[in-house]
């Protein structure tokens, strides 16, 4: 977020996940709700136990504690986010989601949770090709803003963002490695001859900005 017994948040994951909040590996029936403060309960199914994590508007996460309140989110499907498993939208006009997908290349999946309001976060990707090496290049931004180079963990502790990148070769994707990015959420990088591939995909962690925790986003490259 290993086999989906533990709970996780970002301070636990910083150096693979970067922001968001991981709430667990491996997690079967995940499920979301919210409250009108804006509380959110996250639960899922793991080892045959159902297990609970509520996350506040702000502050720390509380591993074991439920919603005390009625639940005041209703379930939307857009806006599009990769590797939804729930998109719920409260009356205030704000976004909770849940992601769940490999942050790690092996790895168990991480199920991650996102609280935003207005446009997701967007990825761009640009595969450039010549004789002898490709290029990736491409933008990042979360309401139409360039990401922020560092994103802090409920906790308060300071992540760096980074965009990660893979190669399809083979019938699975292989990790390239991450790449910071820049002040105008811009990012490059040669890739290594070994991880030359057919396609080409780009995965950012959404940031974390207040009350904020921006959802995941992905992109595949279109063909050199």
């Amino acid at each position: 977020m290993r086999l989906g017994v533990a709970i996780f948040v970002a301070l636990v994951l910083a150096p693979a996940a970067g922001a968001s909040i991981t709430v667990a590996t491996n997690a079967a029936a995940p499920k979301l709700r919210v409250d009108a403060k804006g509380n959110a309960e996250v639960s899922w199914t793991s080892g045959g136990v159902r297990r609970f994590l509520l996350v506040p508007p702000r502050g720390r996460v509380y591993p074991g504690r439920r919603l005390t309140a009625p639940d005041v989110s209703r379930p939307v499907s857009s806006p599009a986010i990769p590797f939804a498993r729930a998109l719920r939208l409260t009356p205030d006009g704000r976004y909770s989601a849940l992601q769940a997908w490999r942050v790690q290349p092996g790895g168990p999946v991480e199920l991650r949770f996102s609280r935003w309001k207005g446009a997701p976060t967007n990825v761009r990707l640009i595969v450039e090709t010549n004789t002898d090496s490709v290029r990736l290049s491409g933008t990042s931004t979360f309401g139409g803003r360039p990401l922020p180079a560092y994103s802090p963990t409920p906790e308060g502790k300071r992540i760096r963002q980074y965009v990660y990148l893979d190669s399809l070769g083979g019938g699975a994707w292989r990790r390239i490695g991450g790449v910071t990015l820049r002040a105008d959420g811009s990012f490059r990088r040669l890739v290594p001859i070994n991880l030359v591939g057919a396609r080409y995909r780009a995965l950012v962690p959404g940031p974390n900005i207040g009350a904020t925790y921006a959802p995941d986003a992905a992109t595949v490259g279109p063909p050199p």
